[in-house]
């Protein structure tokens, strides 16, 4: 446990000092090191081995592909197709383009996979129309941030094929299983939204007629189609959900080059070189936090709170409540993917001594790191959303409050209903 206390301390220091997480994550590594054989002994070569070895992975190939394809869809204006396919979906009901805004967010997350992709693209569409419409800015950019936790619930998902790199169990049961607890957040927002519109007498908008009906789908029908592609090729194993991603980009970007024709050589240049930088940070990320597993299993770090564990809680569900609280704590501070890197060698051994499945547990997860993502003080959607609104970050969190009930609602359903989690994957895969 002092090994423990001392990378945590060690990583905290750092990450407060303004070092980037990647490399805090190797500074501690190497001080833990340094401490316990003494700076002479450090085995450096061992060190850079297990670096370059955490990124050394087929599966993490998924990452840059999906990083680019939400790149893509931004870029391309597909994201304004996909809301114009949701506003004639649901526009019509109370509240109309807060429906919109989370049903877009839905469709949006089967094609980035990315919350700050979600907020950041689609996002300035959904709150420009919903302002337009007479909407108050503060529950816009609210529906806004809290909506797009849903982009790494619904296949595909960057944070799901991380966590099922690290944990080593099926990603593509980890794409499943997220499926039926993402339309469930999909639908109590909804609810939510229904409730505050009433309140506040936000407009209804009139029903589509089917030749608006026809032309938002015609222009929107082949991004849309992009998640049932891949969710298709899984379940039929035609490919893996790593090759899904490179047929996934593939598909966006012809759609996006020859078929509408909204991006030039200069727009796949910019793209290309944000996601490269993009890929760049998270590869770092990796490669610390490969170094920080190896000295965590080194030291029997793993065994250690397993043993302790084993003696004080009983119960799997006891021990999920107390996971849960730690997730959402470590979420608050900590962004979602160093989190991933951080926590899932640290916890997942201790799933099947408590008979607990691991995809389960990795939605579950996946789910508190959104949570954290819209939380103060780091909250990188809720600072993303801020900006893009222009309004005080303090006005945000006030207005995004009501948003955690949903949220936390999921939450607890799906930790203690496992077969939300585990029907689908049960039924094709299993």
């Amino acid at each position: 446990m002092t090994i423990l206390a001392a990378l945590f301390v060690t990583l905290l220091v750092l990450c407060f000092v303004g070092v980037p997480v990647g490399f805090a994550m190797i500074g501690s590594s190497i001080a833990v090191l340094a401490v316990s054989r003494g700076i002479t002994d450090i085995p450096f070569d061992m060190v850079a081995q297990r670096t370059l070895y955490g990124v050394n992975n087929f599966t993490l190939l998924a990452i840059p592909a999906f990083l680019f394809i939400g790149r893509l869809m931004n870029a391309s204006g597909i994201s304004d197709r996909v809301f114009d396919v949701a506003r004639v979906a649901v526009g019509h009901f109370r509240g109309g383009l807060g429906h919109v805004n989370v049903l877009s967010s839905m469709l949006f997350a089967g094609m980035s996979g990315s919350a700050v992709a979600d907020a950041g693209g689609l996002g300035p569409v959904q709150m420009r129309a919903m302002e337009r419409d007479g909407y108050d800015r503060g529950f816009a950019a609210a529906v806004t941030a809290s909506s797009s936790t849903i982009g790494p619930i619904i296949p595909p998902s960057i944070p799901a094929v991380i966590y099922g790199a690290l944990a080593g169990v099926s990603i593509a049961e980890v794409f499943l299983g997220s499926i039926l607890p993402g339309i469930i957040m999909g639908g109590a927002m909804m609810a939510l939204v229904a409730v505050i519109s009433s309140k506040r007498g936000y407009p209804v908008a009139e029903r589509a007629t089917m030749a608006q009906v026809g032309r938002a789908i015609a222009r929107g029908i082949l991004p849309i189609l992009s998640p049932v592609i891949i969710v298709a090729g899984i379940l039929t194993g035609i490919f893996t959900p790593t090759e899904a991603s490179a047929v996934a980009l593939v598909y966006t970007l012809v759609i996006a080059v020859a078929v509408y024709r909204t991006m030039g050589l200069r727009d796949l240049w910019i793209a290309f070189k944000d996601t490269a930088i993009d890929t760049a940070a998270l590869l770092v990320i990796i490669a610390g936090s490969a170094i920080y597993s190896w000295v965590l299993a080194r030291y029997q770090v793993t065994s250690d709170i397993t043993t302790f564990l084993a003696g004080t809680i009983e119960s799997p569900w006891v021990l999920l409540i107390w996971l849960n609280l730690f997730i959402l704590v470590i979420g608050c501070f900590i962004d979602s993917v160093p989190a991933l890197f951080l926590l899932t060698p640290l916890l997942t051994p201790l799933l099947a001594q408590y008979g607990i499945d691991p995809v389960h547990f990795g939605v579950i997860m996946i789910l508190n790191l959104m949570i954290g993502l819209v939380t103060p003080p780091v909250g990188t959607v809720l600072f993303t959303v801020s900006r893009v609104a222009d309004i005080p970050f303090g006005r945000l969190v006030r207005e995004i409050m009501p948003f955690y009930i949903p949220l936390f609602g999921a939450l607890i359903l799906i930790t203690f209903v496992p077969w939300i989690v585990n029907v689908i994957p049960d039924l094709f895969l299993r």
